[in-house]
């Protein structure tokens, strides 16, 4: 069984703890795309793990795999494999010999291409939505020029730091061209160190990173290939999430690598004529962070009141996200697009005392309906939401309500997501009431998920 966990919306539902859940029945957990931008938590017996550029099926015993749709920055990576073996894992791990390095010049481009984007994150006409010249909300970690180097095909691979002429020899003309384009285009000071020591230095450090990275360097297609034949199970987990796909995604307001459920076979070598079944987490209500659409953002005290109760700040970088009702067409067209035949829902915990929740249940622009999401920055800034109001429900405890399943669930929050349910045509086949991984409430009927996590 090879099962692909895909985030609905855009980004931060809480797909780590449901690749932690679903890694119970797995051998190998695989990220396909993404890097040091993205994070997953996960809550176990009340302690929390933060997985940047590892797998989270890793707390499981999983093996790890990196596929060649990641791109790397190695002395992070090594850092947050210390991290774990201190907190008493010892992580198994493979790693795409052909992915991409993140560089510190990468870093500093990412800043600047920012800043040169404009003085304010995109969110409204005002600050530059409707015309694409507002800042994306990048997390400046370097990946999208690492994978403008890439498709320039003048990247370097985590292959490539090992051959220590070849290093110095690329490195020797990437960064003056850096430098420059730092400099001449984007107007930021030069370091006060030169090419040469700049070079010397890159080459050390990150020659030293592969070096020490190189026994967990492999064919990751062939492996897969080998423990498919052995008849393992292997989940594929989604970083980011469809809305935030390069192709499929809301742009420009998207990441620079494929999240979706397509990413599989790109990122990992991985035959499209595979049989996959495809999970989708969603949360409650939704989230942005960063630059972009948001139909029925909130603000004031309901906003407060998810941001608090969802501790809604960025694992990555720390910041405040935005918070909006949930949004049924954005979602439908997630699942319909990726083939997504279970839904997992999370934080419904965090809707509690609540007076009332709503639904995004359709837009409309001047007053006429819209039967899908615009692709004209125009049009997406004129939708107005058409909403659908539910009665909520009073806080609980919701440890001792996990525990006791989903008849303890308030009888306001079960039609909650039957609601959602029937307006998004897919079963819901779990719930979230927690951060914690028995936080979790596995609904009746036939479940991928289930059956991976041995519930009953």
């Amino acid at each position: 069984m090879d099962v692909i966990i895909v985030g609905c919306q855009a980004g931060d539902e809480g797909k780590g703890k449901f690749t932690d859940i679903a890694s119970r029945g797995a051998y190998a957990v695989v990220r396909y795309q993404a890097g040091p931008n993205t994070g997953h938590t996960v809550v176990v017996d009340g302690r929390e793990y933060r997985f940047v550029q590892l797998p989270s099926g890793v707390l499981q015993g999983c093996v790890g795999v990196l596929g060649s749709g990641c791109v790397i920055e190695p002395v992070s990576l090594l850092a947050e494999l210390a991290e774990l073996r201190a907190a008493g894992l010892d992580p198994r791990l493979w790693i795409s010999e052909t992915a991409h390095v993140v560089f510190p010049y990468h870093i500093d481009q990412d800043g600047a291409e920012e800043a040169w984007r404009g003085a304010e994150v995109a969110t409204s006409a005002a600050t530059g939505f409707v015309t694409g010249t507002g800042r994306i909300g990048t997390t400046n970690r370097g990946v999208g020029p690492c994978r403008e180097d890439k498709v320039g095909r003048i990247g370097l691979r985590m292959v490539d730091l090992l051959d220590e002429t070849l290093l110095e020899a690329r490195l020797s003309r990437l960064v003056p061209l850096k430098r420059a384009l730092l400099h001449h285009v984007y107007e930021r000071e030069l370091p006060t160190t030169t090419v040469e020591e700049d070079v010397a230095r890159l080459v050390e450090q990150y020659g030293a990173a592969g070096r020490e990275l190189e026994p967990w360097l492999c064919d990751v297609p062939a492996w897969l290939r080998e423990k498919r034949a052995e008849g393992r199970h292997i989940i594929y987990e989604g970083a980011q999430s469809f809305n935030l796909d390069l192709e499929q995604g809301t742009y420009p307001y998207v990441t620079s690598g494929y999240c979706g459920a397509g990413g599989v076979t790109v990122g990992t070598g991985t035959s499209p004529a595979h049989d996959f079944s495809v999970l989708g987490v969603a949360k409650a209500y939704m989230v942005q962070v960063g630059g972009g659409p948001l139909v029925g953002e909130l603000t004031g005290d309901v906003a407060e009141h998810l941001i608090t109760r969802g501790k809604e700040w960025g694992t990555v970088t720390g910041r405040r996200r935005r918070v909006g009702w949930f949004d049924v067409p954005l979602a439908r067209r997630a699942i319909e697009t990726e083939g997504i035949t279970e839904l997992c829902l999370t934080n419904l915990d965090v809707l509690a005392g609540l007076p009332e929740v709503r639904v995004v249940s359709g837009y409309e622009i001047d007053g006429r309906e819209v039967a899908s999401y615009p692709v004209r920055l125009k049009q997406v800034a004129a939708l107005t939401p058409v909403v659908r109001s539910l009665p909520g429900w009073p806080d609980q405890d919701w440890p001792r309500v996990a525990a006791r399943g989903a008849g303890a669930l308030p009888g306001e929050a079960l039609r909650y997501v039957e609601f959602l349910q029937s307006l998004l045509g897919v079963r819901i086949t779990a719930v979230s009431v927690g951060p914690d991984r028995a936080d979790t409430i596995h609904l009746s009927g036939p479940s991928v998920l289930a059956d991976l996590a041995g519930a009953t």
